[in-house]
């Protein structure tokens, strides 16, 4: 499929890679949300355990430290990938064209930011497994933990170097449809949506 200036509005590679990439993102972000009830469900246990029980979950500090890295990070670039980090947009009524190469500046900015954390991260997992590191009370190992960092930012790096050829290709042809990179919206369609979307909820009820 191509539009009127010949371009190709739907690149197999680029759309095959986002694909894929998606269902990666996808897998770690369900990892995450299923970190997040094993938490609400040991700290209501704790809780439970202590008042009525007088019982305590063994190593509950511990778990919850450990646990804590995978809804932290594993979901991050999920969220990349929807556009939905929490950010300040002040090109909304500028010219679709100057706001690809905005968001391209952005993008190349934090892929080099998070190839440094990868790098960073990745070192720190690798100490802590070459020195056998611990948690204090029960000695829980903590590479596990760790290594999910350098892992989650990896995939970040992945998705962010995706957005940047998806941004590139949209500077070359504005009117092509996006792949690979988060839809740009004007502030009239933002509001717009967010009615459509009350307005349901309220027709479901």
């Amino acid at each position: 499929m191509t539009d009127s200036a010949g371009a190709d509005t739907q690149p197999m590679l680029l759309r095959k890679a986002d694909w894929a990439l998606s269902h990666v993102e996808d897998g770690l972000n369900l990892i995450a949300a299923a970190a997040v009830f094993f938490l609400m469900f040991v700290g209501v246990a704790q809780i439970v355990g202590r008042t009525i029980f007088d019982f305590a979950i063994y190593g509950y500090i511990d778990w919850i430290e450990q646990a804590s890295s995978l809804f932290a990070f594993l979901g991050i670039a999920y969220a990349q990938r929807l556009g939905s980090h929490i950010g300040m947009d002040l090109t909304m009524n500028w010219k679709p064209a100057s706001r690809w190469r905005i968001e391209l500046f952005g993008v190349v900015v934090t892929i080099a930011i998070v190839t440094v954390l990868v790098w960073a991260s990745f070192t720190n997992f690798l100490r802590a497994w070459q020195i056998g590191d611990s948690s204090m009370d029960i000695q829980l190992p903590t590479w596990p933990a760790k290594l999910m960092v350098p892992l989650a930012l990896s995939v970040l790096w992945l998705r962010l170097l995706l957005q940047i050829c998806g941004y590139l290709r949209m500077i070359a042809h504005p009117d092509a449809v996006p792949v690979a990179v988060p839809k740009l919206v004007t502030i009239e369609t933002q509001v717009k949506d967010e009615i459509a979307e009350a307005l349901g909820r309220e027709d479901a009820r």
